[in-house]
């Protein structure tokens, strides 16, 4: 019986002792924090560069608008929007119902100054002939000197030129008729692609209004207004990056072609001109908005870590950085150019040194990181 009773008591010993032990492990495991994922960067040595934006509009490196020279109702458009021309292609006619009439009026009237020449000539030759005949007779005393000075004048009149010149002014009335003709036939004035239409068939065009605009976009421009403060950064000749969200997210390269040495009165800004390639598949268009990236402030070999890392606190930019003990250590840093990826570090870090960039928006310095990206301190 007492053997009995000692055992339920070392039994119940037990239990507590495992109660007891239990408690304690769990009381280990709520002490220790979960450990919060982190990725991280080092403070590396590298080149930045401050670029500014600024909007603009794409062109074609050569774009003109169609001025008819006649003005008149529209009859017919050959071209649609987008289509390739070459230089001289008709791409609409006007009304030339008139100017046919006007032609065909034209061309009889040359016809009959052409007779009325003819007919002149020959009555030149007869009054030629009998100015010879008479003169001989005169010389001969057998016609007064009268009769000759008559028939000299009569061939003097018809020897004027007056029937020719008839003719050349009918001519030339048939001439212009003839190139009003070919005004109601609208030609592109260069090779490239029909970018607007402005009439349709039953207007009415007018020489002082553009009926098209053609533009030869395998070469383009953009024109960006750059305030005071950039432009004495850039200078023909610098490659900028071009954005055109239309087409992509990718970057297109392009040349400062020139730069305005004149402010424009009204924005006070300078204007630049950018000249860049189309794409693949020619796909920017004229009239498409561009952003251009100008690098107006560079510094090279400074020490610098990804924007991402930085908090604001405080009115003050903090980073943690990852100390011996593989935990985080709030610093406080001061800041210089930014390319919008990179920024210089002026003071607070030092080349080498591994500071957080992921996750540093869930830590403190309590924090238990696991370092995904496997960087250790340094």
């Amino acid at each position: 019986m007492k053997i009995g009773r000692r055992s339920i008591m070392a039994g119940l010993a037990a239990m507590l002792l495992l109660v007891g032990l239990s408690g304690c492990s769990q009381e280990s495991q709520a002490e220790e924090p979960d450990a919060i994922n982190v990725e991280t960067a080092v403070v590396t040595t590298m080149d930045i560069t401050k670029y500014s934006s600024y909007s603009g509009k794409v062109e074609g490196s050569l774009e003109e608008s169609v001025m008819p020279r006649m003005s008149g109702r529209v009859t017919s458009i050959e071209v649609s929007e987008g289509q390739i021309v070459q230089e001289g292609q008709i791409i609409m006619y006007i009304d030339s119902g008139k100017i046919e009439t006007s032609v065909r009026q034209a061309e009889a009237a040359v016809a009959s100054a052409r007779a009325a020449s003819d007919a002149n000539e020959v009555r030149r030759q007869t009054a030629k002939a009998n100015c010879d005949r008479l003169q001989e007779l005169f010389n001969a005393g057998a016609v007064s000197a009268q009769s000759l000075e008559a028939a000299l004048a009569e061939y003097n009149i018809l020897n004027s030129g007056a029937a020719e010149a008839g003719v050349a002014q009918a001519q030339a009335a048939l001439t212009m008729a003839r190139e009003s003709l070919d005004d109601c036939a609208v030609a592109s004035p260069l090779t490239g692609t029909v970018g607007r239409i402005n009439v349709a068939v039953g207007d009415t065009a007018g020489v002082q209004s553009p009926v098209a605009v053609i533009n030869d976009t395998a070469a383009l421009n953009v024109e960006v207004k750059v305030s005071q403060s950039d432009v004495l950064s850039v200078k023909p000749g610098d490659a900028v990056d071009v954005l055109i969200s239309a087409v992509g997210d990718e970057p297109i390269g392009g040349v400062i072609e020139s730069v305005a040495a004149i402010a424009d009165p009204l924005t006070r800004a300078y204007p630049v001109k950018v000249s860049l390639p189309n794409n693949p598949g020619a796909q920017i268009k004229s009239g498409m908005f561009a952003e251009v990236l100008l690098g107006t402030q560079s510094r090279s070999g400074v020490a610098a870590i990804p924007m991402e890392a930085i908090l604001p606190q405080n009115g003050e930019n903090i980073v943690y950085v990852v100390n011996d003990d593989a935990r985080a250590q709030a610093v406080i840093i001061q800041t210089g150019l930014n390319d919008g990826v990179y920024v210089e570090v002026t003071d607070g870090l030092q080349t080498g040194q591994r500071i957080v960039t992921k996750g540093n928006t869930l830590i403190d310095e309590s924090s238990v990181m696991n370092i995904v990206d496997g960087g250790t301190a340094q």
